[in-house]
């Protein structure tokens, strides 16, 4: 088994995009889930602002908001782990989960919100829309 780390379908970095489009670099959800099951670690694009430790921001008047923290989550075939990327905190998200569509948009159209209920509470995550349906099976995986 492998402990490989590698970056989902959907979560592309600039370079990705330039072979993308050069026909070099063409990743798929498929291939994605058969390196998950060859033991690759996947890593997907999250942001979540109930994640790890909560920062609220002042918006103005005395109102504060949760500050939604970049961060990747990171897939293996039997655990799920979210990493902050500007502190490098890591939390291991436990079962039983349920991911539902956020009644909330985000502004960015290649991004999904959702709800994710989790046995430690409930998050709200952003996730690209291209890696939507591997977080989705890795979280059903991962409640057998």
């Amino acid at each position: 088994m492998t402990t490989d780390i590698r970056r989902a379908a959907g979560t592309r970095t600039l370079s990705d995009t330039l072979l993308s489009m050069f026909g070099i670099r063409r990743l798929s959800t498929d291939k994605d889930l058969a390196d998950l099951q060859a033991g690759t670690t996947l890593q997907v694009f999250c942001s979540s602002p109930t994640l790890g430790t909560v920062r609220m921001l002042p918006i103005g008047k005395g109102r504060t908001v949760p500050h939604a923290a970049s961060g990747h989550l990171f897939l293996k075939a039997d655990a799920v782990t979210w990493r902050n990327q500007r502190t490098g905190e890591n939390v291991a998200l436990r079962g039983p989960f349920r991911l539902s569509p956020s009644e909330q948009k985000t502004p960015h159209p290649k991004m999904l919100r959702f709800d994710l209920v989790a046995g430690d509470g409930q998050h709200v995550i952003v996730i690209p829309k291209a890696d939507v349906a591997l977080v989705t099976r890795v979280l059903e995986a991962a409640d057998r």
